[in-house]
């Protein structure tokens, strides 16, 4: 009997011999492989306590998840796998009762933890023995003595898992940084629009493995953007005619990265994650969203990771910026375009008004007129008859710009036209009228005056058809308005109109203008008026024609400090009887 008590205990002692538990710890830590580190571990454990069961779980903090790297006799656990266990002891053994629920479940009677200073690594579980007898105190101290002296050899294994996952990391991270740099040269170097979109396409499917993707940026001024004020750039894995007002309202509600299996995702938005789409990205400038890249599922089939969504951010900025200005660059030239058209219609606006005003034995005459756009939309004109008549016609259409302009180039070939017919000039206005009335729309007129100077009387008989007022200023100071005549142009074809008759004297001055004169704006805005203009006009009654002019345009410089732009067209004739 004596015999095999003392096999037993020396068979025991050899289990749990201190040096067994040197020798154990010696060899994991000789190595930095954090798989084979665990798996010896495991095995050691199985076997210095005689169990047929074990797994070894390491601790995520980020997921706070137990994860299985190394298991053995558990068929319903495997390799990988993730848990979230509730009551772990980080301070004991566990055993029985102790064990958490969802260990005990997969036949884990005893759990050590392993730790590291104050870092929690992971935890040791073990099944019972297959002799079904108890754990002995001193198989539980040996184990927690092992555990302990292997801990060292665990955390350096794991750190430099750690150290190899981060350095992947940062090699994707400068491939990505190379990846962004050659794509934003690219981008850099070209403005035409399908270069960069075919560059969005190939940077998605070559770095991200991409098919489905559109792009949409958001309040542009093209003509090919959609109802909503957005422009679809490209979409890919669904048509443009599926991409519908609601749809596109819905993805511009976003505001921040969406999910399209988040519960919380727009409802608009469902029919894209039909489509086979995951991924929506807000892309922003100024703190404003000013793009938006949706995106299908990867290839791989895998999620796209947190380093993946900053490339996508930076590509779909890179993307956006250089797109933004290919639209930037269109507008330029089509304003180039624009302006230089403007540029042309002025010039033969300007030709189709006199460039001087023609010498005339008597008088003396001065004009002025300042568009207050390119091209205006005020006329004047001065077409001596014979050699005894001189005609003088001003004219102010509705409105300002190219409209207007074309309705001036109307009015002045009508009145070329007529001129050589040798009507009254109450006939001409008639005809003026039911041209202008016949060929333009309801809400355009035209005010206009005509007066036919003949210096063998000195006689100035006129029509007025609605139009400012021409004010005759006599050389003693008094002055009259000049309003016979009748409706303006454009409103009813067939009206009748009357003229009147005035004699110029020596020294009186007779100043035609439109209403851009009498409606200069001041910075305040109020406007110069009449008040204003008639007691200027008999005060520099005196001056040549040039002189009344200058004194006026200068007095509305001074009230509208000397602004670059008029309110509206400016048009004026002075003629003076010197003799």
């Amino acid at each position: 009997m004596t015999m095999p008590d003392q096999t037993t205990s020396s068979s025991r002692t050899d289990r749990f011999d201190l040096r067994a538990i040197y020798e154990t710890s010696q060899l994991l830590s000789s190595s930095l492989d954090l798989e084979f580190v665990l798996s010896n571990l495991l095995r050691t454990a199985m076997g210095k306590l005689l169990v047929t069961k074990g797994a070894t779980l390491l601790y995520d903090p980020i997921k706070t998840l137990y994860t299985v790297p190394a298991v053995k006799g558990i068929s319903s656990l495997s390799k990988g796998s993730e848990l979230a266990l509730t009551g772990v002891d980080l301070e004991k053994t566990m055993q029985g009762d102790r064990v958490p629920a969802e260990l005990r479940a997969f036949g884990i009677d005893l759990v050590f933890p392993v730790a590291f200073g104050h870092r929690e690594i992971g935890l040791i579980g073990l099944g019972s023995k297959f002799t079904r007898q108890p754990f002995e105190e001193q198989e539980l101290e040996f184990m927690a003595s092992l555990v302990n002296m292997s801990s060292a050899a665990v955390h350096n294994s794991l750190m430099v898992e750690e150290l190899k996952l981060a350095n992947r990391d940062l090699d994707s991270k400068i491939q990505q940084l190379n990846t962004l740099f050659d794509l934003s040269q690219e981008f850099n170097s070209t403005v035409d629009r399908s270069s960069l979109v075919k560059l969005l396409t190939f940077a998605l499917m070559g770095q991200m493995l991409v098919r489905e993707h559109i792009f949409l940026i958001k309040s542009v001024s093209d003509e090919t953007k959609n109802d909503s004020g957005v422009q679809i750039v490209t979409a890919k894995g669904i048509s443009k005619e599926e991409l519908t007002p609601e749809l596109i309202d819905s993805l511009c509600s976003v505001e921040e990265m969406v999910l399209l299996d988040d519960p919380a995702a727009p409802e608009g938005c469902a029919v894209l994650k039909e489509k086979g789409f995951s991924l929506v990205l807000p892309i922003r400038k100024h703190k404003k969203v000013g793009a938006l890249l949706c995106l299908g599922l990867k290839m791989t089939g895998q999620p796209y990771q947190p380093d993946e969504i900053e490339f996508l951010y930076a590509l779909g900025n890179l993307a956006f910026v250089s797109l933004q200005n290919s639209y930037l660059v269109d507008e330029q030239l089509e304003k180039e375009r624009l302006e230089e058209e403007m540029r042309l219609a002025r010039e033969i606006q300007e030709r189709l008004q006199p460039s001087k005003l023609p010498v005339f034995e008597g008088l003396e005459t001065a004009s002025l007129a300042l568009p207050s756009r390119h091209v205006a939309g005020d006329y004047f004109d001065a077409i001596q008859l014979d050699k005894d008549r001189i005609l003088y016609a001003v004219a102010d259409v509705t409105g300002k710009g190219v409209p207007a302009s074309l309705l001036m180039s109307n009015l002045q070939a009508c009145l070329r036209v007529l001129v050589p017919l040798d009507l009254s000039l109450e006939e001409a206005t008639s005809h003026m009228n039911r041209v202008i009335t016949e060929n333009t729309g309801y809400d355009k007129f035209i005010t206009y005056f005509h007066g036919i100077y003949d210096r063998r009387d000195a006689t100035f008989k006129y029509v007025n058809a609605g139009h400012n007022p021409p004010t005759l200023v006599r050389a003693d100071g008094t002055f009259e308005l000049l309003e016979a005549g009748g409706l303006l142009l454009g409103v009813i074809a067939g009206v009748p109109y009357e003229s009147g008759t005035v004699t110029l004297g020596v020294g009186d001055v007779l100043s035609i203008f439109t209403d851009g004169v009498i409606e200069a704006m001041s910075p305040e805005g109020e406007e110069w008026g009449e008040e204003r203009l008639e007691p200027l006009l008999v005060k520099v009654r005196d001056q040549s024609a040039e002189g009344v002019l200058n004194e006026v345009h200068e007095a509305i410089k001074l009230f509208t400090n000397y602004a670059p732009v008029l309110s509206d067209d400016l048009t004026m004739i002075v003629v003076k009887r010197v003799i």
